[in-house]
């Protein structure tokens, strides 16, 4: 299964296209529970343009790491590093809890990452990492979007080939909890997604569109 390339750099206007509260924002949720779970120092992977260090700001120390210079340029939170997700630049047990939010589908071998991860946690400490269903937004896309190496369907068996099965615990959704209001918000959402024009023009709108996918939360013993 292909990992799903990034163009971050290549094309970073269809990527900020994307409306925060188009997807699941798991941002918000995530931050309160490690404020609750007395996080202290938290390591945001694939950190973008920094959307879950403004959830956290104020309340937790933040660390944002991204592959790609023109996300960290765009990224208004400080501090930042530009980093490999697999070969972390983070003494091991040094962090509270690691967030690899929406970017491990992006790596050809996830499981090298979350195992960086791992190490850098101190006992005790949380890993974060979320996905989409491949079923996703059936209204728009009612043959599935292509598999990639990190989807919903095996996020937790691939988190739990690290972390023992027993200190992994995952949270679903599975609602109606997107509308696109006219066509323009159709296209738009389509290009966000990877999506061809045509699958946008297919579709009526207004369009409500039922979103699938999970978080996985992973403690280290």
């Amino acid at each position: 299964m292909p990992a799903l390339r990034p163009d971050y750099d290549t094309d970073p206007e269809r990527s900020r296209a994307f409306r925060v509260g188009w997807q699941e924002d798991v941002h918000g949720p995530v931050a309160e529970r490690l404020v609750s779970d007395n996080a202290e120092l938290v390591l945001d992977v694939g950190c973008g343009i920094g959307r879950f260090g403004a959830a956290v700001r104020g309340r937790l120390s933040w660390l944002g790491l991204d592959v790609s210079p023109r996300q960290l340029a765009n990224c208004p939170v400080r501090p930042v590093i530009r980093a490999d997700a697999v070969r972390l630049p983070i003494g091991n047990g040094r962090v509270g809890a690691v967030t690899m939010l929406w970017m491990l589908y992006h790596l050809d071998e996830p499981r090298d990452a979350i195992a960086e991860a791992k190490r850098v946690l101190r006992r005790g400490g949380l890993l974060a990492a979320c996905a989409s269903s491949r079923t996703n937004d059936p209204e728009l896309v009612p043959d599935g979007y292509p598999r990639t190496t990190f989807d919903a369907e095996e996020a937790v068996d691939i988190v739990s080939e690290v972390f023992d099965s027993s200190n992994v615990e995952v949270e679903r959704w599975d609602a109606p909890l997107v509308r696109l209001g006219d066509r323009e918000e159709v296209a738009v959402y389509a290009r966000s997604h990877l999506l061809p024009p045509s699958a946008a023009e297919a579709v009526r709108a207004p369009l409500t569109l039922t979103k699938r996918g999970c978080v996985v939360w992973a403690r280290r013993p």
